[in-house]
């Protein structure tokens, strides 16, 4: 007979099986067998009662030992006694890792600066603006050098000249170096395409070959060159610099812009309103951007003739400086000695009168 489910869970301890046959054993007139004792529990490891509040109650004590009234005064009494250094207050450790616990991979490094500056950041290199330029000279020289890309730039500051130069007063004249005749004409382009739409000016480009005037060259070489094949001669580049195909040089007119006055001196501001003419005094400066091949801009050299004329100016300036102090130091000696010949014949003439007066005098008591 099958075991009911209750019977068959308790015949699964060993003590129960044991227990139960012993039972069947004496109820079938077997030998009497021993009480069996039951399921013990396990014995405690610890006899002491487990107490979930200790930590608080630890923590409570501890606070009434500090909140207690006499702690204060054992303090002060041991301070005066014992006097001892202010506690530095710590820092509070930060999240990241200690200089000891970054590996080395993670180490930040310092930068080494080279003092030898490579060739191509130096031709780079942005110049200095003038004293008191233009608002326009900052973003164009920006544009030049970054958007265009021309290298080795440098700006010739020509206001001082006297008599001005032929493209305007107050000049301006920024150069700079294109890396090929391509790049020359494609950055003259654009600098004039670029001040029509932004500043809606409009600028001048000498020795700028637009699209068509390029390739209508290019037809008339090309016919040219058959000719000259069939009769067995050759084009060279001095034929094609003659018929005006590679231009090394392209000079960008900007024009009249505001400001960029030099601070004018008494002596120019008092010439300026004793001129009498037709018309008004036109204010601003002009700018001039000069775009030049490497080998072109070697062989004018520009910046050295400018040099030149602006050492002559300053010469010339300070030659009529000198005269002219010259000139103000004999008027103020001339100014001195008619001031002594005055003093001195007004000395005379107050003697003569004393004479006079005396003889005067004596004239009258003798007639008396």
């Amino acid at each position: 007979m099958a075991l009911q489910r209750p019977i068959a869970r308790a015949l699964a301890c060993q003590n129960c099986q044991r227990w139960v046959l012993r039972s069947f054993i004496t109820g079938i007139g077997g030998q009497h067998a021993t009480p069996f004792a039951s399921h013990q529990s396990a014995r405690p490891l610890s006899r002491t009662p487990k107490r979930f509040n200790e930590a608080r109650e630890r923590i409570q004590q501890v606070q009434k030992e500090e909140e207690h009234p006499l702690n204060d005064i054992n303090d002060e009494v041991e301070y005066k006694t014992h006097p001892q250094p202010k506690p530095v207050a710590e820092e509070p450790p930060s999240n990241q890792p200690t200089q000891e616990h970054i590996p080395w991979y993670l180490l930040a490094q310092e930068p080494v600066f080279n003092q030898m500056t490579s060739p191509m950041s130096a031709r780079q290199r942005m110049p200095d603006l003038p004293s008191h330029p233009p608002p326009l000279l900052k973003p164009l020289l920006e544009h030049v050098s970054v958007e265009l890309g021309m290298d080795d730039l440098s700006i010739l500051d020509l206001r001082s000249l006297d008599p001005p130069p032929a493209l305007g007063a107050n000049l301006l004249m920024l150069i700079g170096t294109a890396r090929s005749e391509r790049h020359l004409h494609v950055s003259a382009d654009r600098l004039c395409r670029w001040l029509r739409t932004e500043y809606k000016m409009h600028p001048y480009a000498d020795g700028l070959l637009g699209r068509n005037e390029l390739k209508l060259k290019l037809r008339r070489k090309a016919k040219r060159s058959r000719l000259l094949s069939a009769v067995g001669a050759k084009s060279t580049a001095d034929t094609e610099l003659d018929e005006g195909i590679r231009t090394g040089w392209v000079c960008v007119n900007v024009g009249r812009v505001e400001g960029g006055e030099l601070p004018k001196s008494e002596e120019e501001s008092r010439r300026d309103e004793e001129m009498v003419g037709f018309g008004s005094l036109s204010g601003g400066s002009n700018i001039v951007v000069q775009m030049l091949t490497e080998e072109k801009r070697g062989e004018i050299g520009l910046e050295d003739l400018w040099a030149e004329q602006l050492e002559r100016a300053e010469k010339r300036r300070a030659k009529v400086a000198e005269k002219t102090e010259d000139e103000s130091a004999e008027d103020v000696g001339a100014a001195q000695k008619g001031s002594k010949a005055a003093y001195t014949a007004m000395h005379v003439s107050n003697q003569d009168a004393g004479q006079q007066l005396r003889a005067y005098h004596s004239s009258a008591r003798t007639s008396r």
